[in-house]
């Protein structure tokens, strides 16, 4: 009988495998290699299990019982051997009888003479042992089938990275505009007054969104550009346009020119000396939720300015836009458009 060492067996098979995969650079032919050497082997396992099957059921035939031996011989739990046999050689007898009984074995013979052939046992452990080795090329492939595509994914220097989770943007920024109102919505001063803590309220915003933003857009270029996270737009509250824009400003690319492609875009930012943040996936959360918190106060306090600019504007008062403008620190025609706007 043939050698029933499938441990050496599969070791073999999968250290073929390893061997072959590792001698693989590239990482796209490395994945698409293995995909192929898994393909392969579900193929052939396809075809080789119900042959198997057949062969072990007639092998336990010719012995008129499934063997503890037999099931051994073809790598098979003995209680799996024993199903195999039963529905196999069970097939044709009425529902209940056992195949190896008395009265039932030769009947289950007649339907299956390929018991009689004399090697009918290394006939199956032969199918057994292509099997075990197409089982064992499937499970080495697909090991390498995982790193196989992280390799692929960070190609060109990526670093992993899981996407950093999208603060609740919205909440966020409701919140914001409410507090500046309401803390507006307190004072009780003259008109003028008014206008020049609206003119503050803006420039403080404004100010606070001038130093965020080169943060936020280099914690974003670090994970777009060095990382395999995907989508990193949404954890800074900005559209797939937004980050193209963001990249386009640190990259140095033209605006309406396409990227770099994904695998160039490491080598890419480190040319346009882009730094790699380690940090960047727990910092950009955070950056993001101050910076549309600024940009929230920011919205609310020119509303409140616009207001505050058309009752100075109006009767009894009466300032020109000239007045108004050079209090808000704004040219006439901004100060029109507000007006107008408001009206």
């Amino acid at each position: 009988m043939l050698s029933t060492d499938y441990d050496r067996l599969r070791t073999t098979a999968a250290t073929e495998v390893d061997g072959e995969l590792a001698a693989i650079a590239d990482p796209f032919e490395r994945r698409a290699r293995a995909t192929e050497i898994r393909n392969q082997a579900n193929s052939e396992l396809a075809l080789l299990k119900p042959e198997r099957d057949q062969l072990l059921a007639a092998a336990a035939l010719a012995d008129g019982r499934v063997s503890k031996e037999l099931a051994d011989a073809c790598s098979m739990a003995y209680s799996y051997a024993q199903k195999v046999a039963d529905h196999h050689n069970g097939a044709h007898l009425p529902k209940g009888r056992r195949w190896n009984g008395t009265a039932s074995l030769e009947q289950a013979r007649a339907n299956n003479p390929a018991h009689a052939q004399p090697d009918i046992h290394d006939q199956a452990v032969q199918v057994a042992r292509r099997y075990e080795t197409a089982r064992a090329r499937r499970d080495a492939a697909f090991a390498h089938m995982g790193p196989a595509h992280e390799a692929v994914r960070t190609a060109g220097g990526r670093v992993h990275a899981t996407t950093p989770p999208a603060p609740d943007f919205t909440a966020i920024r409701d919140q914001a505009a409410a507090e500046l109102r309401n803390e507006f919505a307190d004072l009780d001063l003259p008109p003028e007054e008014l206008l020049a803590r609206t003119v503050e309220a803006v420039e403080q915003a404004e100010d606070e969104m001038s130093l965020l933003l080169p943060e936020r857009d280099q914690a974003l270029a670090s994970l777009a550009c060095y990382t395999t996270a995907r989508a990193v737009y949404e954890a800074a509250g900005i559209s797939r346009q937004g980050m193209k824009r963001v990249l386009e400003r640190a990259l140095g690319v033209p605006r309406g020119v396409a990227l770099p492609p994904r695998r160039e875009q490491p080598a890419a930012a480190r040319a346009a000396g882009i730094d790699y943040n380690p940090d960047a996936a727990e910092q950009l959360p955070q950056i993001a939720a101050a910076y549309e918190a600024a940009s929230a106060r920011r919205h609310a306090a020119i509303a409140l300015r616009t207001a505050a600019m058309r009752t100075l504007h109006a009767e009894p008062y009466g300032w020109p836009q000239t007045r108004l403008a050079e209090v808000i620190g704004r040219d006439v025609a901004a100060v029109n458009r507000a007006l107008n706007a408001a009206a």
